[in-house]
């Protein structure tokens, strides 16, 4: 991964930090944590559009639109990560590092699955977002089971979930996030 990847994820950032409306720390993490389901919608319904699995809509999605909107979750993903951590980076590469490459013995089309695996890693995500607020799903008072250093273990786990997936599409995961943060950073800029 590019130096300049995590340079224009922090310029999102702060740019979401000044123009957004005003807000609490800790809600800005959780909107932004948020957001990671909205853009996971997004692949779902562009999967179901490649695959034309829905009769009423049919082919309305190509491939191409699943990659752009797994490449969303994964910026996403990294602007909440950034949002968290103090070396939203490191983190990554060292989960990068850890990880081992398996042959899946997929049992299914193997594009379901992985974007399934993102939707658990998404659950594992708010899991610790709860922990770490000490609050359960309905806001009501819950011990403090884990740390905002969990939930960024969590956020890069998902990172890499996804990128796996968009790896398949396109051949190049973080070439194709490149671009897409250079898209959002221009837009920003303008």
């Amino acid at each position: 991964m590019k130096v300049e990847t995590w340079d224009h994820v922090t310029r999102l950032r702060k740019w979401l930090d000044t123009d957004a409306a005003p807000t609490s720390v800790e809600d800005a993490r959780l909107l932004r944590v948020l957001k990671i389901s909205e853009e996971l919608g997004e692949v779902a319904e562009a999967l179901h559009g490649a695959l034309g699995a829905n009769p009423r809509k049919g082919a309305s999605h190509s491939w191409s639109d699943v990659a752009k909107e797994l490449a969303d979750v994964i910026v996403t993903a990294m602007v909440a990560l950034d949002t968290v951590s103090g070396d939203s980076a490191a983190v990554v590469e060292n989960q990068l590092q850890d990880r081992t490459v398996e042959e899946p013995a997929a049992a299914g089309d193997i594009r379901l699955l992985q974007v399934l695996a993102i939707s658990g890693d998404m659950g594992e995500v708010a899991t610790a977002v709860y922990g770490a607020l000490g609050t359960g799903p309905r806001g009501d008072a819950a011990e403090v089971t884990h740390t905002w250093e969990d939930v960024e273990t969590c956020l890069g786990g998902l990172i890499l979930t996804a990128a796996a997936a968009l790896d398949d599409l396109t051949g190049d995961a973080w070439e194709t996030v490149d671009e897409r943060l250079r898209f959002l950073v221009e837009r920003v800029a303008a």
